[in-house]
């Protein structure tokens, strides 16, 4: 019994070190616009150690929009180092698995570093009440630099990476983002890939004469995750097959979920509710595609196959190491014509537009089906695109560039959409009308098919036409990333943001920033936006957190002097022992020398701010007061404190159980006792009037170990350096 179980323990850890050797997993972080991805050494993007998944700013980057992306490449007749002839020969980065051992080995550099990250301007550095919040993403000493020169156009950021593949091809890597406000919801990804004929990860040439043929590129990717309860599966669709058509995009949005009794297209966080928790469109926009090795111009008819098929696909899930044969002829299948043959009696276009020699299958939103995993009965759907044929001679190389775009309405919109609905009022965007039952409207063809959806509920109808607005909005960023690579990357972009410091004083908070901003010669000013309760948009019943609004600007055209300083009091609208949160932003006069051409995606030269998402502060700041003239003046606010009176307390999920000691003397310390007199927790209290029972969410409310005291009375004893002390009695109901 004994030997078995060592046996088994060592089994495990030699497995683990396996993985571990396997997986490195060494990333870098995008996250200067409405859109964060991390990148991976090895070019991963699936389900991962490090999470590849891509938040954007709908629900405050805590909730994914892509999920478990792939790729592969594929050529035939491929000879390995012995000489076998493989009729087929694929390296495949699963959207569950990844092999850096075997498949795709990262190619680390001189100084032994496997990806860089490249910046246009140096970070702010943000602080509030003396914690650097701009810690979280810190430059990296050994990887990061600010390197403008090595950077595309003018993206704010660069990550870069090289990958050696079991098939003998590197990749060059690379992905750009720019937080400027007309390009700041999309990614866009370079690659170049190389016939080097080494296979892997050390520098030898195995296959120094090997000739690619019919090599193929392609992507795969899940998207859209579906939140909340009942949860759909994601209608997958794609647009750019036909000839004259002006984008290549495939796509994903939400379905109605099966099990659900109402409308919950958008993913309704609950009936009552009636938040739209999930009306994000996502998807991938082929931006350009070499014609081949000796042609660089972009070839329209790529990709040449766009598809739909299961997640659950075993061959797309997993690394090529560890495909079978059956396996490894599926992937290259699919890279030629798509999943002909094998989904049974799967339809693929044939219209005379469409670009000869492709193949498209018919969008999976146009067959017919209410349900969208309604073909294989379980799983989500993938989309699958496919780029080649191309002959690689030695040496030999294309490059392929495409966009991970994002589109949806606002979370503004989304509240304020969704409770309409759940009110039963919802009107429709402008321009579209219900015309007594045959409406005039933007909705998908599975809407359109089942008029059973809308029968007598003309409610549904407008809530929908909201959510579909995502398409005109993916289909905007995805224009946006096609004119900036056609540009050359040269996208107009606003001055570098200033660093930030926040200060909480008794009757103001004190905002400065930094002067980096004013080393460009078309700066015009500054100005500074603050939120309640949270950074995030949100509504708690009646209470509203995380609107932005402009509270103070200077410099040209604003009417008040160039300064680096603003005070935020009672006379500008803050109130005592809210939290607030700030960003300070620099514009400019609209010249923009930093491009040949001012004029942007928009069409009109115009003038710019730097990215909310740069210095926006992630911790609060509270105006508070003076201290107080008496112990008797001391309050406990809000008293009683009642965990179901949200408009009672303090704005913001993240304040729901604060309390607050006012009126306080410059220095006390502050017990705070059981009604049966044991001491639940000590603040040591210096500097204003002011103390909140906790700093952080996770310490409002909390005893010395972490626990959220419980519903009863409760008494502060308050005590001064001079021996003055006072008793309060406060409740609280939970």
């Amino acid at each position: 019994m004994k030997r078995t179980y060592l046996m088994g323990l060592l089994c495990l850890m030699f497995s683990l070190l396996i993985c571990d050797l396997a997986y490195a997993a060494i990333a870098k972080h995008i996250r200067v616009g409405k859109y964060h991805m991390w990148v991976i050494d090895s070019a991963d993007e699936g389900k991962s150690v490090i999470s590849t998944n891509g938040y954007n700013y709908y629900h405050g980057f805590t909730d994914y929009q892509f999920y478990r992306r792939g790729w592969a490449i594929g050529a035939r007749d491929w000879k390995d180092e012995n000489g076998n002839l493989h009729a087929v020969k694929v390296t495949v980065d699963g959207t569950e698995v990844c092999d850096e051992l075997i498949s795709t080995m990262p190619v680390p550099d001189s100084e032994g570093i496997t990806i860089r990250r490249y910046r246009r301007y140096q970070p702010p550095l943000v602080s509030v009440d003396g914690f650097r919040v701009s810690e979280a993403f810190p430059m990296d000493e050994e990887s990061d630099e600010v390197a403008p020169d090595k950077i595309p156009g003018t993206a704010d950021i660069m990550v870069e990476a090289w990958i050696n593949t079991s098939i003998g091809v590197t990749i060059h890597h690379r992905a750009l983002a720019w937080s400027q406000t007309n390009h700041d919801d999309y990614i866009i990804y370079i690659w170049t890939f190389k016939n080097t004929g080494n296979i892997d990860s050390d520098p030898e040439i195995e296959l120094p004469t090997q000739t690619l043929n019919d090599f193929y590129f392609l992507r795969t990717n899940r998207s859209n995750k579906h939140h909340g309860s009942p949860r759909g599966t994601n209608w997958h669709s794609a647009y750019g097959e036909h000839v004259g058509d002006l984008l290549r995009i495939t796509y994903a949005y939400s379905s109605r979920a099966p099990a659900a009794t109402y409308d919950s297209f958008g993913n309704i966080e609950s009936k009552s509710v009636g938040f739209l928790v999930n009306p994000e469109y996502t998807g991938e926009a082929m931006l350009h595609v070499d014609t081949s090795p000796s042609d660089d111009t972009d070839d329209p008819s790529q990709p040449q196959m766009t598809d739909t098929g299961n997640s659950e696909v075993q061959a797309f899930k997993n690394a090529s190491s560890m495909l079978n044969p059956a396996q490894v002829l599926l992937v290259y299948q699919v890279m030629q014509n798509g999943f002909v043959g094998y989904y049974p009696e799967w339809q693929y276009m044939d219209d005379p537009d469409i670009y000869p020699g492709t193949h498209h299958a018919v969008r999976l939103e146009d067959i017919g089906f209410k349900f969208p995993d309604e073909p294989w009965g379980r799983g989500h759907n993938n989309s699958f695109t496919a780029s080649g044929p191309y002959t690689l001679a030695p040496g030999d190389s294309i490059t392929i560039i495409w966009a991970s775009v994002v589109g949806s309405i606002s979370p503004e919109k989304g509240w304020e959409v969704g409770r309409a609905w759940a009110n039963g009022t919802a009107t429709p965007p402008p321009g579209f009308t219900w015309n007594e039952g045959v409406p005039i409207d933007n909705l998908p063809p599975p809407f359109k098919m089942f008029p059973e959806y809308y029968e007598n509920s003309e409610n549904n109808w407008a809530k929908d036409c909201w959510v579909a607005t995502g398409k005109d909005s993916i289909f905007q960023n995805a224009w946006a990333a096609q004119w900036a690579v056609r540009n050359n990357y040269d996208v107009p972009i606003p001055p570098p943001s200033p660093s930030v410091e926040i200060e909480s004083l008794p009757d103001k908070i004190n905002i400065t920033w930094g002067n980096e901003s004013e080393s460009v010669s078309d700066f015009a000013g500054y100005r500074v936006y603050r939120a309640s309760g949270s950074p995030y948009y949100s509504e708690e019943g009646a209470v509203v957190v995380g609107k932005w609004e402009r509270v103070f600007e200077c410099g040209a055209g604003t009417g008040n002097a160039l300064t680096n300083e603003f005070d935020d009091t009672d006379a500008t609208g803050v109130i005592r022992g809210v939290a607030y949160y700030y960003y300070v932003t620099a514009f400019d006069d609209g010249t923009h020398p930093e491009v040949s051409d001012p004029v942007g995606v928009k069409g009109v030269a115009e003038s710019l701010e730097s990215g909310q998402y740069l210095n926006m502060t992630t911790r609060p700041a509270h105006l508070t007061r003076e201290p107080g003239a008496t112990l008797s003046d001391i309050r406990v606010v809000p008293n009683p404190f009642n965990i179901t009176a949200r408009t009672l307390q303090y704005p913001g999920e993240l304040e729901k159980d604060k309390i607050m000691f006012l009126n306080l003397p410059l220095e006390c310390t502050i017990k705070i006792y059981t009604e049966s007199g044991d001491l639940v927790k000590t603040i040591e209290h210096f500097g204003s009037g002011d103390e909140s029972w906790g700093v952080l969410a996770e310490e409002h409310s909390a005893t010395e170990t972490g626990q959220i005291i419980v519903s009863g009375i409760y008494i502060a004893y308050i005590e001064t350096p001079e021996g003055e002390s006072t008793f309060v009695k406060f409740v609280v109901v939970r």
